[in-house]
């Protein structure tokens, strides 16, 4: 009887991260209550390209995400920067 062959495995492992830039002149200082602190803030436009949704699921679903909504200097509604990324 011949030898078995000898089989290797070789297991590759692929890690990946994602860099995203945020504009400053996009985002807004602005106190969040939830926070409880001054934070970035970014209108719902940025906030739905951050996530990956359009402005209309995004004030659907900004609650159920964890998403803080603050209101800008002229009643704009804008999301909290740091809940949307610690969400993602």
């Amino acid at each position: 009887m011949g030898a078995m062959p000898a089989y290797k495995r070789t297991e590759i492992t692929v890690e990946t991260d994602q860099v995203m830039t945020i504009r400053r002149r996009r985002s807004i200082r602005v106190w969040c209550r939830e926070c409880g602190r001054v934070v970035d803030a970014v209108g719902v436009e940025e906030a739905g390209a951050i996530a990956g949704t359009t402005p209309s699921q995004l004030r659907d679903r900004a609650g159920a995400l964890g998403w803080h909504v603050c209101e800008g200097w002229d009643d704009e509604m804008l999301v909290c920067l740091d809940s949307v990324l610690r969400a993602r």
